[in-house]
């Protein structure tokens, strides 16, 4: 997220987690990250190609601002704490 916000492409492990973050923002690329080849041919697309390698830096910005930030994400986050922190009610309190 602090290469997104920073405005840099990024090179991810092909996980669930990243190819959701990465696919969804259109922000980088993905690769095994057991596969050096496969890294070292994405790092090399980047560079071979900087107008992409801007876009997705951009792309990965925008998605920081909107999706990943505090000011998007409080509400739930703090909404979650304070159920947690809740005092549990009685049974047969309601």
């Amino acid at each position: 997220f602090e290469y997104m916000a920073a405005g840099l492409p990024v090179v991810a492990s092909d996980f669930p987690v990243w190819r959701d973050i990465v696919d969804g923002a259109k922000c980088g690329l993905l690769v095994d990250p057991s596969d050096p080849s496969a890294i070292a041919q994405a790092i090399d697309t980047l560079l071979s190609d900087p107008l992409a390698a801007e876009t997705m830096g951009m792309n990965g910005q925008r998605a920081v601002i909107e999706r990943y930030s505090w000011e998007a994400e409080q509400h739930a986050l703090v909404g979650l704490y304070q159920r947690l922190l809740a005092p549990a009610t009685e049974p047969g309190s309601d």
